[in-house]
């Protein structure tokens, strides 16, 4: 079975028109999926005809997709696209002429979401985490596959050269680099069909969108870890050059008691593709957690 979309369109955040698709069991436990930096909705797309008991949120970043092009991004930003900007709905004085404002989070209040499990893959994993730690009222949860870290100074180097040659020659010169070194080399072998579905997500990219982007993971900080009381889930793949197994390790250890790891054999950095099924049950065993 393929998706069976419920609802489809675009949210406005400021002036950027955000891409959303919804399915499943709509009022049942929700899960927000956020891709990762040059992934798009259809990154998940392996997922959901699995979880369809579940009330399925996701949408493309902005600049990424099918949503527009930003002015500027930043890892807040994209928290903020997850959220919506908060804006006050309405005002009233009380009694002794308080000001009081009631404040509305747009996107979660669109859907109406609560005690959301968050689904983030490499980038997508920082902003969950990160969301996770400005909401823990809302965010119940986070499976996190390969979350990156905020890159020390040659990362920073690398992230900046990357963007200036998809600004200056597009996204196709980089994307084989890219597919190449995020898969397994077994993957890379026996997973043609999903190895095709990452490269026609980078190169249909807005470059411009992409190189944002970049720019927003070389300015990154860290997530307020103590700040974050979800259940967290890191998923590594041994094969990862991207978000290594140290790195997940660093992660559960700055969250505490509250975050395990587990490790996907055979995997490299496109965990959703190349170990569905195990990425499937991890999903499912975190939403049994916080139900």
């Amino acid at each position: 079975m393929a998706s069976q979309i419920k609802s489809s369109g675009y949210i406005t955040r400021d002036s950027v028109q955000l891409f959303y698709e919804r399915e499943g069991n709509i009022g049942s436990q929700a899960i927000l999926f956020i891709h990762g930096l040059g992934g798009t909705t259809n990154a998940f797309q392996p997922l959901v005809s699995s979880l369809q008991d579940f009330d399925l949120v996701r949408f493309d970043w902005a600049g990424h997709g099918r949503s527009s092009l930003p002015k500027s991004t930043s890892v807040e930003s994209y928290v903020a696209d997850c959220e919506g900007k908060a804006r006050p709905i309405f005002e009233y004085l009380t009694p002794k002429s308080h000001r009081i404002l009631i404040w509305k989070l747009a996107v979660i209040e669109h859907f109406r979401l609560k005690d959301i499990l968050v689904v983030g893959h490499s980038l997508g994993g920082l902003i969950s985490l990160h969301l996770a730690a400005k909401h823990p009222d809302i965010v119940k949860g986070v499976v996190a596959f390969g979350p990156v870290r905020p890159p020390p100074e040659a990362g920073k180097k690398a992230l900046a050269a990357r963007a200036t040659t998809v600004r200056n020659e597009g996204m196709g010169a980089v994307a084989d680099v890219v597919v190449s070194n995020a898969f397994s080399p077994k993957s890379l072998i026996n997973k043609k069909g999903e190895v095709a579905l990452a490269r026609e997500m980078l190169t249909r990219q807005d470059p411009e969108g992409y190189a944002l982007a970049l720019d927003a993971l070389a300015g990154s900080s860290e997530p307020g870890w103590k700040q974050i009381k979800a259940s967290v889930l890191v998923l590594t793949g041994e094969e990862d050059k991207v978000s290594t197994a140290t790195a997940g390790a660093d992660i559960v250890e700055g969250i505490g008691s509250g975050a395990r790891q587990i490790f996907f054999k055979d995997t490299g950095h496109w965990h959703i593709l190349e170990s569905t099924d195990e990425s499937i049950k991890a999903i499912i065993s975190i939403a049994k957690d916080i139900a």
